[in-house]
């Protein structure tokens, strides 16, 4: 089945990365952040109780919904939820996710704001002083997201 516990949750991390960015409701987000936390530390195989078609109701935190879309993910490699956001929320916006200061919640400003959808479109975004323009953006704020994109590049 090629799917172990850690893919799967990194699925769900995405998910609930995406809902936040898109400032859905923080009910959901916790609800799929949760989820992916216990399905990565579980300790079976969550593709192998789903191949003999097991319940996932033992998993804390997984309801009926996300052990629906688990089930999705280990047949197709991917769920219809995971696509529908990502068709709507840039992948580049994860990257931003992974610069020191920046938060689901200001990453989706940046997007919704600024049109930022990658690192590059960032750094641009910086370089032209764009980031000044959203509210509670402070120059030390500025700065350490200049810091973290400089560090995110030598990765």
């Amino acid at each position: 089945m090629g799917m172990d516990n850690r893919s799967l949750a990194r699925v769900l991390h995405e998910i609930a990365d995406a809902l936040e960015i898109k400032d859905e409701n923080a009910f959901r987000v916790r609800s799929y952040r949760l989820s992916a936390e216990s399905v990565e530390t579980w300790g079976g195989d969550v593709a192998e109780m789903i191949g003999k078609g097991e319940s996932l109701r033992a998993i804390p935190g997984v309801g009926e919904g996300i052990a629906s879309k688990l089930r999705e993910i280990v047949e197709r490699g991917t769920c219809a939820y995971h696509e529908e956001l990502f068709a709507e929320v840039p992948r580049g916006l994860l990257d931003l996710l992974r610069i020191p200061g920046l938060g689901p919640k200001t990453v989706g400003l940046l997007w919704r704001k600024l049109d930022v959808t990658s690192p590059a479109s960032l750094e641009e975004a910086l370089a032209q002083g764009r980031l000044r323009s959203l509210p509670g953006m402070k120059d030390k704020k500025e700065e350490r997201i200049r810091k973290g994109l400089a560090a995110l590049r030598r990765i």
